[in-house]
């Protein structure tokens, strides 16, 4: 108390300049305010003693409480524990009981469990589920409980399972129609008229659709396959139920169709032998077209030369014609100025019988070697990019190398038919040379007899 009294009296001769010089202030006053300071002091110093004091006893009790309540806690914990252990033999006893009556039960249970998990496998796949969904929601809680060991499936799930399974079987069989969303391949989701075939396909608005299993809806597909499978699905749509219409079946539910879709068409084959395959098919159309119009044009020759040969008169519009002119211009001339001017008729009758033929031919050689050029700058690519992105990917290397093969294709099919075209112009061309010059041996033969004749 003492150095209490002392420090506060330092406090206030140290204030004692600073008050002195706002207010004066006589040593009474002083005496007063240290008195009252300290009165204050002591006033507060014993509230802070009882309040300290009344917390002790209070935290004492909170101790006293704790410990009781731990006490307590601890018996409990106790009997818990004994209980727990007592709970443990009754759930083995009662679990040893459960398996000795459930039998042979239990293997079937779990035989259950893993038919429900088939089951419901094959409802996520199957297209049928486009038309009944949610169809398999029960399957979940029926798989659970087949494996639990304290639950047991009812009669009612059983019974749904065979009927849900016999639905499935019957279904896969049947032809159907109705509404159901339909996801285009721009993303975007409609409500369309589906016709399912039972477990394989479904079609929509003359196009093939696939059962996407993640998100459990219809997806039209990408790129639809060649006219030629999906011509039938206009066939199907409209045919009533009398009529037999012949379909496309996709044993293994729209793979097939995805990969037939992937699969280029004739334009695409086309567009992939770039342009040199585009020179070919122009050549081999010029060579086709040569020769069509030569055949025409011998054939009406052949025509004329046929009516030509029933007649001694001479007609210019044929070459036999032309020929017969010249040996009637020709005709009290000796037999080797005849054969001259019979063989000079004939040598200006072959240029217009074996006119473009030639041309057939080439294009004929040259197609192929077209079509190999081709094949090598395509392989030459190939390579190129083998050598870019490396060999792991066997479909880029196999993809390329189609391309390349294209051309080759190309040039062949442009060639055949112009070998063989060339091979029956070129012959019919000849028949006719060969006819010319028959007739021509023919009239030298009876010029000579005549001359020998009114020799003798």
């Amino acid at each position: 108390m003492k150095l209490r009294q002392l420090l506060l009296g330092g406090l206030f001769a140290v204030a004692l300049p600073f008050t002195a010089q706002a207010e004066p202030v006589d040593l009474d006053q002083l005496l007063n305010l240290v008195q009252e300071g300290q009165a204050r002091d002591n006033t507060e110093f014993e509230k802070r003693l009882a309040e300290f004091n009344s917390s002790k006893s209070r935290q004492e009790q909170l101790l006293a409480d704790a410990r009781a309540d731990r006490e307590r806690l601890e018996i409990l914990s106790a009997e818990k524990e004994s209980l727990f252990r007592e709970n443990e033999l009754s759930i083995a006893d009662s679990q040893a009981q459960l398996n000795d009556r459930l039998g042979s039960l239990k293997e079937l249970f779990g035989v259950l469990q893993q038919v429900a998990g088939d089951t419901k496998a094959v409802f996520e796949g199957s297209v049928i589920s486009s038309e009944l969904p949610g169809r398999d929601e029960f399957l979940t809680d029926l798989i659970r409980v087949a494996g639990a060991t304290s639950e047991l499936p009812s009669i009612e799930q059983l019974e749904r399972l065979w009927f849900e399974m016999q639905r499935e079987a019957t279904l896969s069989g049947r032809i159907s129609s109705y509404t159901a969303d339909v996801v285009a391949p721009s993303g975007e989701t409609a409500e369309r008229s589906v016709v399912r075939i039972g477990g394989f396909n479904a079609v929509a608005d003359s196009a093939y659709l696939s059962w996407d299993i993640e998100s459990a809806r219809l997806v039209e597909l990408d790129k639809q396959p060649g006219s030629r499978y999906t011509s039938s699905i206009n066939d199907l749509t409209s045919a009533s139920g009398d009529t037999l219409t012949g379909f496309w079946i996709d044993p293994s539910r729209g793979q097939l169709l995805k990969i037939m879709g992937q699969s280029p068409e004739l334009g695409d084959r086309v567009d992939q032998g770039g342009v040199v395959g585009y020179i070919i098919l122009v050549l081999g159309a010029i060579g086709i077209l040569l020769a069509l119009w030569r055949m025409v044009v011998l054939n009406g020759e052949a025509s004329r030369i046929n009516k030509q040969m029933k007649s001694e008169s001479a007609n210019e519009n044929n070459a036999l014609g032309r020929v017969m002119a010249v040996f009637n211009a020709n005709s009290k001339s000796d037999t080797e100025t005849l054969e001259l001017h019979l063989g000079e008729a004939i040598s200006a009758e072959i240029p217009r019988l074996t006119r473009g033929i030639g041309w057939i031919k080439i294009i004929s050689v040259v197609a192929p070697l077209l079509g190999l050029l081709g094949t090598v700058t395509g392989m030459i690519d190939v390579f190129e990019t083998m050598s870019l992105f490396g060999t792991g990917d066997p479909k880029l290397m196999a993809g390329g190398i189609s391309q390349a093969l294209v051309t080759t294709v190309l040039g062949l099919v442009a060639a055949i038919p112009c070998v063989f075209l060339h091979t029956l112009t070129n012959n019919r061309s000849r028949g006719l040379i060969m006819i010319l010059e028959e007739r021509a041996t023919g009239i030298l033969a009876r010029q000579s007899e005549q001359q020998q004749s009114k020799a003798a």
